[in-house]
């Protein structure tokens, strides 16, 4: 949403070029609400116990790290492109565009390693899913 109100508010992302960071970030996002459909809809299936002590941290860690990322990569290209700086001197749009996408990296790699543990495939021969785990 920022992204896309951004010319609007005075951030220094003017059109189109706030869509084509629309376009790098999109594509996860949906792929996310997709797997969360997929989820809700789901046939249910058994538990799996998880006795895995860093899995909070698994699935913690990389939220905060993309949110870091995103944080901190938006705020210096807002800085480095306000209307006072020297002109040529900000980071550019491609730019910011990398660091969105090494934030988004991080974020789907663990997130489709922990999906893919503890949401067991119909092959697995125990075929249980937890969805009860406390981090």
């Amino acid at each position: 949403m920022f992204l896309i109100i951004a010319p609007v508010i005075g951030f220094p992302l003017d059109y189109p070029k706030n869509l084509g960071m629309v376009r790098i970030v999109s594509p996860v996002f949906l792929g996310y609400l997709g797997s969360a459909t997929h989820f809700i809809f789901r046939n249910q299936t058994k538990r799996v116990n998880v006795s895995n002590e860093f899995l909070g941290l698994l699935v913690k860690g990389p939220l905060i790290i993309y949110a870091l990322v995103v944080a901190a990569s938006l705020a210096a290209f807002g800085y480095s492109n306000r209307a006072s700086a020297e002109i040529g001197a900000g980071m550019s749009v491609d730019d910011l565009g990398t660091a969105l996408s090494f934030a988004l990296g991080v974020l789907a790699a663990t997130t489709g390693v922990i999906t893919s543990y503890l949401f067991v495939s119909p092959n697995n021969p125990r075929g249980e899913v937890n969805t009860n785990i406390q981090y």
